[in-house]
């Protein structure tokens, strides 16, 4: 989704006429977000394709038939002179549909290794974007152009004022929690806090907030003024921006929006779906620019991890020069022209 409304916002800026229509989920958070940028949002059916419990695609057939006519109909009313696919299997019937009816498509892929539905539908698209090189040898397309992952304009702005070391440190454990990694920064905070420069800021998400809230209040007053969970924040670009050490998961979007601000960054990589979190990770840790700690092993290492980080003068800077030469800001405009190349070839 954040990958599509930056391209959506970097064509915006480009072209002030143009008319941009978001297609998504019926459920979710898609249509709030999408409305809340201003954007027009247009449903459509969507049904995951279940590999293992394979008795839970009963459904499939009848939903993709509906998808795929709907996504027609709105191909027919909308007449896009290109469109693009950011992934998903949301994704699916539009892009399909956008090629039976011929319209040029440009997909976008965010991981490394790219998901089921850009491999599948790679074939049908003028161009793929993709955010590394090495995602090209498991596409079948036409074209593969490295434009980085797109981020939301409120990311585009560098920092560039770092301390010797940080002295601010930013816990995304995102939208639905990171339990393990929540409990690993629960575990260390005791020990974080008694260093009295330190703050912690904490994305705990909606489900984890209430338990953080509690660790808070047990501890000391001094210490627990200097340690901040929320579960969501609108201005997390902004918080971000001020923190001087990002702790996360490994999701393309936060590793693009990190990076592209300039971040230095502790990594914990989700251990699940196909594990393409691990390869995310690969060029940032082989830079220097992260440190990567694996799911299952965060709660005995991070406060060890910290601590050679925050003891060690040379590292940290080290890390935030790594990080400068990783971030693309401006991918967005580079898939914007990939969109202009493709509808003009049409």
């Amino acid at each position: 989704m954040f990958p599509a409304i930056a391209v959506a916002q970097a064509l915006s800026r480009k072209e002030p006429d143009a008319t941009v229509l978001f297609a998504g989920r019926r459920e979710g958070i898609e249509a709030r977000t999408v409305a809340s940028y201003g954007m027009r949002f247009a449903p459509i059916p969507a049904a995951p394709l279940y590999t293992e419990q394979v008795w839970r695609n009963w459904s499939l057939p009848i939903v993709l038939g509906s998808a795929l006519y709907q996504s027609w109909r709105l191909l027919d009313r909308f007449k896009p002179d290109v469109v693009l696919g950011t992934g998903g299997y949301v994704s699916v019937p539009l892009i399909t549909a956008a090629a039976l009816s011929r319209v040029p498509i440009v997909l976008q892929e965010q991981n490394l290794m790219p998901g089921r539905a850009t491999r599948m539908l790679a074939r049908f698209a003028r161009t793929v974007a993709t955010a590394y090189p090495e995602s090209s040898r498991f596409l079948r397309a036409s074209t593969t152009v490295v434009t980085g992952t797109p981020v939301r304009t409120e990311f585009w702005r560098r920092r560039d004022d770092f301390p010797a070391r940080p002295r601010t440190i930013l816990v995304l454990g995102g939208s639905q929690g990171a339990h393990r990694l929540n409990q690993a920064v629960a575990e260390s905070l005791p020990w974080l806090l008694d260093r009295p420069d330190l703050k912690i800021e904490h994305q705990t998400g909606p489900r984890e907030i209430d338990a953080m809230q509690a660790v808070k209040a047990a501890l000391p007053k001094p210490a627990a003024a200097r340690y901040e969970p929320f579960a969501f924040a609108s201005d997390l670009a902004e918080r971000i921006r001020g923190a001087d050490l990002v702790i996360s998961r490994a999701g393309a979007s936060t590793l693009s929006e990190v990076s592209a601000i300039g971040i230095p960054m502790i990594l914990v990589p989700y251990p699940y779906a196909g594990g393409h979190q691990r390869l995310n990770v690969t060029p940032y840790a082989a830079a220097g620019a992260t440190i990567v700690i694996a799911d299952e092993e965060v709660q005995g290492r991070l406060r060890s991890v910290l601590t050679s980080m925050l003891d060690d003068e040379a590292r940290y800077p080290k890390m935030v020069e790594a990080m400068r030469g990783l971030g693309r800001p401006y991918a967005a405009e580079e898939v914007v022209r990939l969109l202009h190349e493709a509808a003009r070839r049409h």
